[in-house]
């Protein structure tokens, strides 16, 4: 049975948007164009910053989860796809290569958790909740993000309707979970943008004109995407102590209902097979990408 249990076996790939190179942001305030924009409860934005790891539970995945090579050069491995849990969730793996940033972006089909399995991995929560067919800074005031500097164990729950980034400010590649609940076909648009992957230990080139088609259509998927930080947000935070109510609401509870209910289970593989699954895990994972390039 493949199980995410054994993260230092489980998957590859990066998660969510279009992966731009970038130099790692200095300052702890960067002003964009100011708008005067109330917060929302906090509570909105969570983590498990409080030193104790949350114990992801064991989920039977599939014996052979699609890959697709997706933006600049990353792979995503669906371990949960939208037809495995009737569209309960899915559950993506992911790895970031040094420098890598996912642009600020907004799910307004889906709530989000984010399991980090990594050192290296800057987490950019929001500061609004918006509701669908509202874009800050064209019908709407812009938000701040807040960013997190995260830890191995972590756990994160980003409501839909939140602006939110990554970035790999590490020297290493760097792994994270993903959950996005309901499903919102998020897997079927990934799918869309990418490039099948078949061999593991030789990735494919990356297919921009495939990227550009999921760009075209992402509003169809629930996605406000962004090409650079400021056009949503009007101000980043860093290095700003993380408040006590932040850290207590990651509704670890309701992500391990939803993940032990497991929807529609996936036929357990071969021994062989899984050995095979997890042996393409690792190899994505200690393989490097030589290049970067840029989406936008």
């Amino acid at each position: 049975m493949a199980t995410v249990k054994n993260l230092s076996m489980a998957i590859t790939g990066v998660v969510f948007s279009i992966f731009v190179s970038s130099s790692r942001v200095k300052a702890h305030v960067v002003d964009f164009p100011h708008t005067n924009s109330p917060p929302i409860d906090l509570l909105k934005v969570t983590s498990s910053l409080t030193g104790k790891a949350f114990d992801f539970p064991d989920v039977i995945t599939n014996p052979n989860p699609p890959q697709v090579l997706f933006g600049g050069g990353e792979v995503l491995t669906f371990l949960k796809s939208t037809e495995d849990t009737n569209g309960q969730y899915v559950l993506i793996g992911g790895e970031g290569q040094p420098g890598n940033i996912i642009l600020p972006h907004i799910h307004f089909d889906s709530d989000e958790w984010f399991y980090i399995l990594d050192e290296g991995v800057r987490l950019y929560l929001g500061d609004q909740i918006y509701p669908k067919g509202i874009t800050p800074g064209m019908n709407a005031p812009k938000g701040n993000l807040y960013a997190i500097d995260t830890k191995p164990g972590d756990l994160f729950f980003s409501p839909r309707g939140q602006i939110h980034a990554h970035q790999i400010i590490g020297t290493k590649p760097a792994r994270e979970l993903i959950v996005a609940s309901p499903s919102g076909n998020l897997d079927k648009w990934f799918q869309l943008g990418g490039v099948p992957v078949t061999d593991p230990s030789n990735l494919p080139e990356p297919d921009f004109s495939k990227l550009g088609a999921a760009i075209a259509v992402a509003a169809d998927y629930g996605l406000i995407l962004s090409s650079n930080f400021g056009e949503l947000e009007d101000k980043v935070y860093f290095d700003v102590p993380v408040p006590d109510e932040i850290v207590k609401n990651n509704r670890a509870d309701e992500l391990i209902a939803l993940l032990d209910n497991n929807a529609r289970p996936v036929p357990e593989p071969s021994s062989v097979l899984g050995v095979l699954a997890f042996g393409a895990f690792c190899a994505i994972s200690i393989r490097k990408r030589k290049h970067k390039r840029n989406v936008f």
